[in-house]
C-alpha cells in the first residue's frame, strides 16, 4: 500500500525523482514557477509560448531537469477547465499521476495539491493516487508489477500539515479496507466458495476484535432460513449466513444493519444463465465482500457506531438437488414466495437476511447491497447504482454521501404499483415482476421484509466491476471496484453526527 504524507517544503527544497505539477487549460503558469531553477522556468514557459501543452483534461509532458533542482523529473498534468474543477476530477487526475509515475517506475514522487486546500479535494486526492495503484496479480506467476509500484508520494504544502496528515491518514485506512474488499472480489470461484468468505470474516473479526458468527446450513434449516438454503442447496459447497459486529457505542445504541448479497458464483441454477459472459458471475459476490470491506474499514477507523454486517453466501448451481421454477418457499419472516426464475437469487437469499436482522438486531436504518439486477444496467448504465428505499430521509442522506465519493447513484420511485407486479396467484408473492421496472419490483420484492425500519438498497449490478458501457477513470482498474465502500463508511459517520 502506498504511503502518503503532506509535508511543508518549497519544490526547490523538496529531493524527489518526479514533481507532478498540475496546469488548467490555458492558463500558461503556476504559482511555485519561480521557485525553480531559471533555466527549468524558461523551458517550463518555452513549453507554454510553442503550445506544446495547453492543460487539457488528462494531457501531460514530461521534461528532465539535468541537474537543475532538487527534483529529478517535472511532470504537467492537465487539469482542464478551472470552473468545471471538481473533488471527482481531483480524484481522477490524482489517478493519472500515479500510474504515470508507475510507468517510469518511479518508487516515490511528489506533487502539489491542485487547488486551495480543503478536507474534499486533499482527501480526493489521496484517493484517486490510492486507488489507482491497486492491482490483482495474485494468479500471476511474474511479481515483477507489484515490485515496480509506487510507494511513497509526497503532498507539497505551503502551511503545517498537521490539520492535513489525520485527513490523509484517515483516507488511507478507507482505501485499504477497498482494496482488502477488491482482492475478495476478484477472487475465482474455485478458490472463494461461501466457506472462504466465512473464513475470511473469521480473520477480520480476529484481527480488528469484532464478534462474528457464521450460521451453517442446518441450522438454517431448523431455525426458517429456508430461502438461503434453497437457493444454495444445489452446490456442493454449502450455504453460509456471517454475521460481523462491531461495537463502538453503548450497548443502548440501535446498530446501524447492513447486509451484502454474496453468491459467490452465480451460473442462474435451473434457470441457467447463457454462457457468453457468466465469468464474470464470480463478482455476484460484491456487495457481500464490500459489506465486509466496510466494517473492516469501520473498526479501524474506531468510529463510535454499533454497526452488524450480515452477509448471506451461496453458490447457484444446477443440479438435482438445486430448488425450481414452481417451488413455493416459506421465508423467515413467514411470508411465501412462489420461485419463478432461479436466477432472480440474490433477492431470495437477501429477503432471508434483512428479516433475521431486524428480528435479532433490531436495527436503527438498514443499507443492502447486492449486484442484484441486470434491469438496473439497463436503466442506468454501468456508472451509476440504483438507489430505492422506503425512508426520505435517509435516501437524501445517501445520495449526498454518494456525490461527496463520486460513487453515483441515482434514486428509483418504489411506488405502490410495483408491489402489484409481484403479486402471485399461489402464494404471497412471487420472485419475479416481469420486464417492466425490473430493479424496481426487485427491490419491491424486498420491501416485504424490511418491517418499518428505515431501509436503503443499492442495485450496484453495473458499478461493482468494470464492464461494458464503464467510464474510464484512473483510479478504476480493471476488475472490481469498490464501489459503495467509501459511501457506506461516510454515511453512517455523518448519519450518527445528526
Amino acid at each position: 500500500m502506498v504511503q502518503i504524507r503532506v509535508e511543508k517544503a518549497k519544490i526547490n527544497q523538496k529531493k524527489t525523482s518526479l514533481l507532478v505539477v498540475g496546469i488548467f487549460e490555458n492558463e500558461r503558469s503556476f504559482p511555485q514557477l519561480n521557485e525553480l531553477d531559471p533555466f527549468i522556468a524558461f523551458t517550463i514557459k518555452e513549453i507554454f509560448d510553442n503550445k506544446e501543452f495547453n492543460g487539457s483534461f488528462g494531457s501531460t509532458i514530461t521534461l528532465y531537469t539535468m541537474g537543475k533542482g532538487p527534483m529529478k523529473k517535472i511532470m504537467l498534468i492537465g487539469l482542464g477547465n478551472r470552473e468545471k474543477f471538481t473533488n471527482e476530477t481531483a480524484r481522477i487526475i490524482g489517478g493519472k499521476a500515479a500510474l504515470n509515475a508507475k510507468e517510469r517506475a518511479s518508487a516515490e514522487f511528489s506533487i502539489l495539491p491542485f487547488s486551495h486546500l480543503e478536507d474534499g479535494s486533499i482527501e480526493a486526492l489521496c484517493e484517486g493516487i490510492c486507488l489507482s495503484l491497486y492491482s490483482f496479480t495474485r494468479y500471476k506467476t511474474n511479481s515483477a508489477e507489484q515490485s515496480l509500484n509506487v510507494k511513497e508520494v509526497t503532498i507539497l504544502v505551503n502551511e503545517e500539515p498537521t490539520m492535513l496528515q489525520p485527513i490523509v491518514d484517515k483516507t488511507n485506512i478507507i482505501v485499504e479496507a477497498v482494496n482488502f474488499a477488491r482482492d475478495l472480489c476478484n477472487l475465482p470461484p474455485n478458490e472463494c466458495n461461501p466457506a472462504h468468505l466465512g473464513s475470511a470474516a473469521l480473520s477480520l473479526a480476529n484481527e480488528y476484535s469484532m464478534k462474528v458468527r457464521i450460521i451453517e446450513r442446518y441450522e438454517m434449516e431448523s431455525i426458517g432460513l429456508a430461502a438461503i438454503v434453497a437457493v444454495g442447496k444445489g452446490s456442493n459447497s454449502p450455504p453460509k449466513m456471517i454475521i460481523l459486529e462491531y461495537n463502538g457505542a453503548s450497548d443502548t445504541q440501535k446498530p446501524y444493519l447492513l447486509i451484502g448479497k454474496a453468491v459467490t458464483f452465480d451460473t442462474g441454477g435451473i434457470s441457467l444463465k447463457p454462457g457468453d459472459k457468466m465469468d464474470e458471475m464470480k463478482f455476484d459476490k460484491c456487495g457481500g465482500c464490500i459489506v465486509l470491506g466496510t466494517l473492516r474499514a469501520i473498526a479501524s477507523l474506531k468510529l463510535p457506531l454499533n454497526v452488524v454486517a450480515i452477509v448471506p453466501a451461496v453458490e447457484n448451481m444446477p443440479s438435482a438437488t438445486s430448488y425450481r421454477p414452481g417451488d413455493i418457499i416459506r421465508m423467515y419472516n413467514g411470508k411465501t414466495v412462489e420461485v419463478l426464475n432461479t436466477d432472480a437469487e440474490g433477492r431470495m437469499i437477501l429477503a432471508d437476511a434483512l428479516a433475521y436482522g431486524i428480528k435479532i438486531y433490531d436495527p436503527k436504518l438498514i443499507v443492502d447491497l447486492a449486484t442484484l439486477t441486470g434491469a438496473c444496467i439497463i436503466a442506468l448504465g454501468a456508472n451509476i447504482a440504483a438507489a430505492i428505499g422506503t425512508n426520505k430521509h435517509l435516501n437524501e442522506r445517501l445520495l449526498k454521501a454518494s456525490e461527496k465519493t463520486g460513487e453515483k447513484t441515482w434514486e428509483l420511485p418504489l411506488l405502490d404499483e410495483f408491489h402489484d407486479q409481484i403479486k402471485s396467484t399461489v402464494a404471497d408473492i412471487k420472485n419475479i415482476g416481469g420486464r417492466p421496472a425490473g430493479a424496481i419490483t426487485a427491490a419491491a420484492f424486498l420491501s416485504n421484509f424490511t418491517g418499518s425500519i428505515p431501509w436503503i438498497h443499492l442495485d450496484i449490478a453495473g458499478t461493482a466491476w468494470t464492464q461494458e458501457g464503464t467510464s474510464e477513470r484512473s483510479y478504476n482498474p480493471k476488475g472490481a471496484t469498490g464501489f459503495g465502500l467509501r459511501t457506506l463508511v461516510r454515511l453512517l459517520a455523518e448519519e450518527e453526527n445528526t
